[in-house]
């Protein structure tokens, strides 16, 4: 048994049945995975955020080591597509009858039809075409589309307000000339109502989006699928918290600080809204903060796992293939290490940044809330070329065929060659699930960079 069934099937003994299903060209995976049954479902649902990363760090290794053929054990990468052939049923029935998600539904079908051609080109496994195949419809998606345009386009609404906080300090500190001061006044009869709506406007469509869905799944309703209605509410309720609780954390804080700002606390009750706005940029840091601990915690937990793995087996080729997983999984955690500590530290500095802009350092005099405004716009500027950057190093798991040359080397009738070493990786890969593990660094920095 490999480490991840090993695993797998320690926390879920439900799983042995899928462990042991042999592949070939007649083996009826997809079978085997409905007839575990609806109350394992129940059990699994609020854990497929960790299934999801277990089934990315597999990707992304068979995809290190199809790139690096002459470095890989060839029955050892069978085997591994084999396992990522399983695991791609059991998400793709999971995503398809209980969290509902049709695209991932339609993304784990292309795996299963790459990891078959690999096995046919390697194994030289010859598959039956699959039958009663459930179809999906992908379609167009409004709401993701909605969450997509929402996260990219917060970068460009937080400069425009930037900017601005920014030329008016200019202002303020008596650095301009007349005419740019009585354009700016002209110019904030509008641009300050418009930027003041767009405070919570902006995040509306997100937080209906993410509300709707969210009751759409909780409340039983006719167009809900049979399996999902079999799963208790509070499993309902709790996976697709799972996936959309930093949306809705985020956006329900901004949109009410955004409300309040524009209708109630104005006038004389404009500086309430300051350390309003400033508390909440505090409250961001919490939660940007949660959701690094979220995410780091389910990574070290899967490491601890795999490591108990290594130091119980005595057989050694599962302590070596336990060993290499270990490797994949603390680049992935060195890759989160990144990313959270990138966005954690941008919101710790637009704090420091907006306490400048404090009622109570207005009164002493324009220079502090100028260089308040210089910070924002120099912490936004640096977030964005960061953020860019690291984005170079995001993991990919997408698993490509190889070269004709390379898929040779691997293929049925390649001559044997000697025992190649063990491979390292130079560069973290991974896969970005739908779940929210798969919610990128814009949004959670976005709305204060």
């Amino acid at each position: 048994m490999t480490p991840l069934f090993i695993h797998l099937t320690k926390m879920f003994p439900e799983l042995q049945a899928l462990e042991a299903v042999g592949v070939d060209g007649n083996s009826n995976i997809n079978h085997v995975v409905a007839k575990i049954g609806p109350e394992f479902y129940t059990k699994i649902i609020g854990f497929h955020p960790h299934l999801n990363m277990e089934y990315s760090i597999l990707c992304q290794k068979i995809r290190h080591d199809l790139t690096y053929s002459d470095a890989c054990n060839k029955e050892q990468l069978v085997q591994e597509i084999k396992d990522a052939l399983k695991m791609a049923e059991l998400l793709e029935y999971l995503n398809l009858h209980y969290l509902i998600v049709p695209r991932e539904v339609r993304r784990l079908r292309n795996h299963k039809k790459m990891y078959r051609e690999l096995l046919t080109d390697i194994a030289g496994i010859a598959f039956t075409p699959e039958t009663n195949v459930l179809e999906v419809d992908v379609g167009w998606s409004l709401s993701q589309l909605i969450r997509e345009d929402t996260g990219a386009s917060n970068w460009y609404r937080i400069l425009l307000s930037r900017t601005n906080r920014i030329l008016n300090a200019f202002v303020a500190i008596e650095v301009t000339s007349e005419a740019f001061a009585l354009f700016m006044a002209r110019a904030n009869v509008y641009l300050s109502p418009f930027l003041a709506y767009l405070g919570w406007c902006f995040f509306i469509p997100r937080l209906s989006t993410n509300l709707f869905l969210l009751l759409k799944h909780l409340i039983p309703n006719p167009w809900m699928d049979d399996d999902e209605r079999s799963i208790r509410w509070t499993n309902r309720l709790l996976a697709q918290l799972q996936r959309r609780w930093f949306e809705l954390a985020n956006d329900s804080l901004w949109c009410t600080v955004g409300l309040l700002n524009c209708f109630l606390l104005v006038g004389p009750l404009a500086p309430i809204g300051v350390y309003l706005t400033i508390g909440a940029f505090v409250l961001d840091v919490v939660i940007v903060s949660i959701r690094a601990y979220i995410e780091l915690n389910r990574l070290h937990d899967l490491r601890k796992a795999y490591q108990e793995i290594l130091n119980a087996s005595e057989d050694e080729e599962t302590r070596q293939q336990a060993k290499e997983f270990l490797n994949y999984i603390d680049n992935r955690i060195q890759f989160e290490h990144l990313r959270s500590g990138l966005a954690i530290s941008g919101a710790v500095a637009v704090v420091a940044a907006m306490c400048l802009t404090m009622p109570l350092l207005v009164a002493c005099g324009p220079l502090m809330p100028f260089v308040g405004a210089v910070l924002l716009i120099m912490i936004w500027a640096a977030m964005y070329i960061l953020t860019n950057q690291l984005e170079q190093y995001r993991p990919k798991d997408a698993v490509e065929k190889p070269s004709s040359s390379a898929l040779s080397k691997l293929s049925l009738f390649a001559k044997p060659e000697p025992s190649p070493r063990e491979p390292t990786v130079q560069q973290v890969d991974t896969v970005e699930m739908v779940s929210l593990n798969e919610t990128e660094l814009v949004t959670a920095t976005g709305h204060r960079l």
